[in-house]
């Protein structure tokens, strides 16, 4: 809108046209006042979609779906570890705000009765992290309890020989939910000299020459549950999953899935396997031998993969001479490759049929062949196994309920389990599944929304949103359930969010999916020359550009600018010119956009800041609109990449240096080929300017740099002697908390600079480039109401957004058409929109500073960095003429 005038005399405005601190402006709206858009809540041009489909989903322990909601408690404490990657200085002190990052440590700081809860974070692969370790438990009662993404703790490495896992002379400890990694010629999990112990809906990896899990012969009383055991090379291994070892008692191992490998046990005195589904490697699925005696086989299916090649002859099941009097087999299901000689090898005789095993050994009564085969799943924890169990399947309501260590839930804690295997059938809701959508919502937000499949029956589901917090959704009635909603994280990054949907049948089922936020935050860099065409620099050939040409400039994975960089901050110079026209910046990959970054005449130098999208490829377009060829120069100050890095902190514009009356720099042009510093302050990574040149004796160049480094080979603003010109610049600030600028002519000149904002690393608001876009055009009636210019000493006001979240927003603001000496002034608006709904405004003034300067006649761009206090912009001619005023938008700057 415009407002009523400020009258000047002509002999002022001619002394300092361009400086004049803003007086009050009163709310008289003009007869030209115009509104260029209705505010908007700028919803992300960018954002990201992340998906993952219903197949994906797969059927999940419920023991590691809700211990992140009620860990299994002990007696005692609850000690708080996260486990990451790289653990090298442990400053943890378990406290649930500081938990240790190292699993040893936190199991060293347990005492008998405390549970020990691990987390784990996601790396930078979008998998969750690994403490590279080996762990040695020698405390007693403890319970060590993962949470829902199952933490891992990997030997590897420097580790090589080492188990993951040791239990050393311990009784009454429980393991839940963790992934254990063997390292190359090592047993995965060890348990020794201990009693009363259990391990529970786990993931074991084993390695060649090594097992999964090692039991001990002086241990007892040791369970092995609902645990996925897997080999490195599962297809045609003979590797060992679980090995128990002459002289150890009563073990139990039920409800587990073995991949590709064997439950191997010598001399056991007491050994339960039931409930289990094997897939055989090449050295069968299970062998007992020695004088073995207790031994119990109930209950299992024994699968075999149709593309095994280990050879015929090998029976999924040996029991040897001496063990054969002590064990007894029953209920087992064998689905069977059709080159197997038989489902057993017993007392040293392989029996070819069920029927002659029955015949010969009076054991395996209701052991059945398998008619239908199960299928595998592609997904999840238990990949690889074909563990789910068909229509058909004569495991299913088969099993021996009272069979020794009978589980009354299956491997994902569905019940009651009266199928064989470790998986229940899932005949009550088989189609269970959920599929997942998340969308970006702001620059550290997604929304998240669901589509369950399922049967009519109530549903719950946990929404664990990978950065340690979780929310709960229930169904109404039975009705799916729906999960739609969006959440904030407290940094930028990679996250991985698991839906556990249950049904009250007890039937489990998880997804996830990988996000990212959107927005960017801020590294200070250089300032480096990328381009410089007169020279050949980042360009095929010396050699200006052609008119309507483009030059390819390779940002991201170059120069160390990290590959992912998501928008850089340009200053780009045109000279040399041979015809008028303008220079677009745009990603690589993009449409050219219809707005200008630098708009030149022939002959002159004109530099402006660009923040710009770089492409996927790393590249980013320079567009020359002119009808003549021109030299051009980019050098970069920084760039943007979607992790934490400096925040931007916007701030009202304030003046720190004006040499003309001694503010913040001796009452002194700054000499030819000298510089002077200007003080920032601390904790500031790169600062935002407007820096103006004014009464310059010579031409000449200005070059903003970090103190303490040498003079780049950059400039940021050109001039002619006697111009004053103004350019946006963003520097990084000095270890000292200064930055210098150089005066490049030979003579003296007048500097001012004024300060827009800061970049802080302990900032939260990011940058959120959009595509750009012409949201004030004072000739066009579309945008601006009668298209009439904007008069001298009025302004005119933008509505922007009725969002809190957004601080401040980046502009690329030009005047042309002008028809006096002048200069722009932008700033915050202190009003509401409803202020000016209700036609009852606050008086606004003009800040003492500028954001472009010009020359009658001129046609003037700026990058303009702006507070936005209540989502409204204003835009300050303070001139004593009418301009043309255009403005585009290029991004803006969004809190958590």
């Amino acid at each position: 809108m415009l407002h009523r005038r400020l009258i000047a005399s002509a002999a002022v405005l001619a002394a300092s046209v361009a400086f004049l601190p803003g007086a009050a402006h009163a709310a008289d709206p003009a007869p030209n006042a115009g509104q260029a858009l209705a505010p908007r809540d700028w919803e992300p041009s960018g954002a990201k979609t992340f998906t993952s489909p219903a197949a994906e989903s797969h059927r999940m322990p419920k023991a590691a779906a809700l211990a992140a909601q009620a860990p299994a408690a002990g007696t005692g404490r609850t000690i708080y570890t996260t486990v990451a990657e790289n653990c090298a200085a442990d400053h943890g002190t378990g406290a649930q705000a500081t938990p240790f990052c190292n699993l040893q440590h936190a199991v060293d700081a347990a005492a008998p009765g405390d549970t020990v809860l691990v987390a784990a974070t996601v790396n930078s692969n979008q998998q969750t992290s690994s403490s590279a370790e080996s762990v040695t438990i020698r405390t007693s009662g403890l319970t060590i309890t993962g949470t829902v993404n199952r933490p891992a703790v990997s030997a590897y490495g420097d580790l090589a020989g080492k188990p993951a896992l040791v239990l050393d002379g311990v009784s009454d400890v429980k393991i839940t939910n963790l992934q254990l990694n063997a390292a190359m010629d090592a047993t995965a999990v060890v348990v020794k000299g201990s009693t009363r112990v259990t391990l529970d809906s786990g993931h074991v990896r084993s390695n060649p020459e090594g097992s999964g899990i090692s039991v001990d012969g002086a241990s007892s009383a040791v369970k092995v549950t609902r645990t996925y055991v897997s080999s490195a090379s599962w297809s045609t291994s003979a590797d060992t999953s679980i090995s128990v070892a002459a002289g150890a008692k009563d073990v139990t191992l039920a409800g587990n899935l073995l991949a590709g490998s064997r439950i191997a046990a010598t001399g056991v005195q007491g050994l339960n396997v039931t409930g289990n589904t094997l897939q055989r490697g090449c050295a069968g699925a299970l062998s007992v031998d020695g004088a073995s005696t207790g031994v119990s086989v109930r209950n299992n299916l024994v699968v075999e993969s149709p593309t095994l090649t280990c050879g015929a002859g090998q029976a999924p099941v040996q029991v040897s001479a001496e063990a054969a009097a002590g064990t007894t087999a029953d209920h087992n299901d064998f689905a069977l490759a059709s080159d197997t000689a038989g489902p057993y090898a017993w007392a040293g005789t392989l029996h070819p049929t069920l029927g002659a095993f029955r015949t010969a050994t009076g054991q395996g009564a209701h052991d059945t062949l398998e008619a239908v085969r199960p299928q595998g799943v592609g997904t999840g924890i238990d990949v690889g196994v074909a563990y789910a169990l068909q229509p058909g399947s004569t495991a299913i309501g088969s099993a021996d309920q009272s069979a020794p260590g009978a589980l009354t839930t299956d491997f994902f804690g569905s019940g009651p389990m009266t199928d064989r295997g470790a998986v229940k059938y899932l005949s009550t809701n088989p189609t269970l599944s959920v599929a997942l959508t998340a969308t970006s919502s702001s620059a550290y937000g997604i929304t998240l929304k669901t589509n369950v499949t399922t049967r009519p029956v109530s549903q719950y589901a946990y929404v664990y949103w990978g950065d340690s917090t979780a929310d709960s959704f229930n169904s109404v009635g039975s009705q799916p359930v729906q999960i739609s909603g969006t959440h904030v994280y407290p940094k930028l990054g990679d996250y991985t969010v698991t839906v556990v949907l249950t049904d009250n049948d007890g039937n489990t089922v998880s997804n996830a999916v990988k996000v990212s936020t959107l927005g960017s935050q801020y590294t200070a860099y250089g300032p480096k020359r990328l381009l410089d065409s007169r020279d050949g620099t980042g360009v095929p050939a010396k050699g200006r550009i052609a008119p309507y040409g483009t030059v390819k400039l390779k940002i991201g994975g170059a120069n160390g600018i990290p590959a992912n960089a998501t928008a850089a901050v340009l200053n780009v110079t045109v000279t040399n010119p041979t015809a008028g026209g303008h220079i677009t910046a745009y990603p690589h990959g993009g449409a050219q956009p219809t707005t200008s970054n630098v708009n030149y005449q022939a002959g002159q130098t004109v530099p402006n800041l660009v923040m710009v999208p770089i492409g996927t490829d790393g590249y980013v377009d320079l567009y020359n609109g002119g009808w003549g060829p021109t030299d051009l120069i980019a050098d970069i100050t920084g760039y943007f990449t979607p992790a934490p890095a400096a925040g931007y902190a916007s701030s009202d514009p304030r003046r720190l240096v004006d040499t003309r009356d001694g503010t913040g720099a001796p009452r002194a042009q700054v000499a030819g080929r000298s510089s002077i510093p200007v003080r920032i302050g601390s904790g500031v990574t790169a600062v935002a300017l407007n820096v103006t040149v004014t009464n310059p004796r010579e031409d000449g160049h200005l070059i903003v740099y970090p103190s303490g480094q040498a003079v780049p080979t950059a400039s940021n603003v050109n001039f002619k002697a006697g111009q004053t010109i103004a350019n946006a610049v963003v520097v990084p600030v000095g270890a000292d908390g200064s930055i210098r600028v150089f005066n490049g002519a030979w003579a003296g000149t007048d500097v001012i600079v004024d300060v827009v904002g800061y970049y802080r690393t302990d900032t939260a608001a990011a940058f959120i480039p959009v595509d750009p876009e012409r949201l004030l055009d004072t000739r066009d009636p579309a945008l601006w109401k009668g298209a009439l210019p904007l008069a001298g000493r009025y302004y005119a006001y933008l509505p922007l957004t009725t969002r809190t979240d957004i601080p401040a927003f980046v502009f690329n603001a030009t005047v042309t058409n002008t028809r006096d000496d002048g200069h722009l002034s932008v700033a915050a608006d202190p009003n509401t929109l409803d202020n000016y709904k209700n036609k009852n405004p606050y008086s606004v003034s003009a800040p003492a500073t500028s954001s472009l300067n010009w020359k009658r006649g001129d046609t003037v761009p700026n990058l303009v960095q702006v507070l936005s206090t209540h989502g409204i912009v204003d835009f300050f001619n303070e001139s004593d003429g009418n301009i043309d005023l255009i403005v585009d938008i290029f991004g803006y700057y969004q809190n958590g």
